[in-house]
């Protein structure tokens, strides 16, 4: 008889997927991780083709269509103030990969995390976080915000957060 779960990992067969087995492929993401990454670079990605003056993506574009497809659209405008704070209140511009690019970034990993720290009510690690990164002001917005996208998340079944013993890694 086959046992239920990996005996090394403690992962169920569903829990697991194969890997390429590279530290930095996306290919090792749970898929609430790689809805994030997707969003980042799909934000990134048509950012340029966006008028200044928009607060949210236009119809019909990807990220209005993934965040529908995904029953996020309600949180479209969270991440749309989320994306828009760190572009203009970060202390650097963020590296963000094209969408094609299997490898996953410093700061892609840091926003992810930053969501899981959201999602996993680590307030006082987050807003840390976020204020080594941008000016504080930009950072309180970024972590409502955050908070926020993150929760909906979780809303839409896309767990991130880590348990509480677990959280202080998570940045490091």
């Amino acid at each position: 008889m086959q046992n239920a779960t990996n005996e090394k990992s403690g992962l169920s067969p569903a829990d697991s997927q194969p890997t390429c087995g590279r530290p930095d492929c996306i290919c090792a993401l749970p898929l609430g991780e790689r809805f994030i990454l997707w969003a980042l670079r799909q934000w990134q990605c048509e950012l340029i083709a966006w008028q200044v003056d928009r607060e949210l993506p236009p119809e019909g574009s990807a990220l209005v269509h993934g965040f529908g497809v995904a029953g996020l659209l309600d949180s479209l405008t969270d991440f749309a103030v989320l994306m828009d704070v760190l572009l203009f209140g970060a202390r650097r511009a963020l590296e963000i990969h094209a969408p094609s690019c299997s490898c996953l970034g410093r700061d892609e990993a840091t926003l992810i995390a930053l969501c899981g720290l959201a999602q996993g009510d680590h307030d006082g690690p987050l807003l840390a976080s976020l204020e080594a990164m941008m000016v504080p002001s930009a950072a309180r917005v970024a972590a409502l915000r955050l908070k926020s996208f993150a929760m909906a998340l979780a809303d839409a079944g896309l767990q991130l957060a880590l348990p509480a013993s677990a959280a202080a890694g998570r940045l490091n």
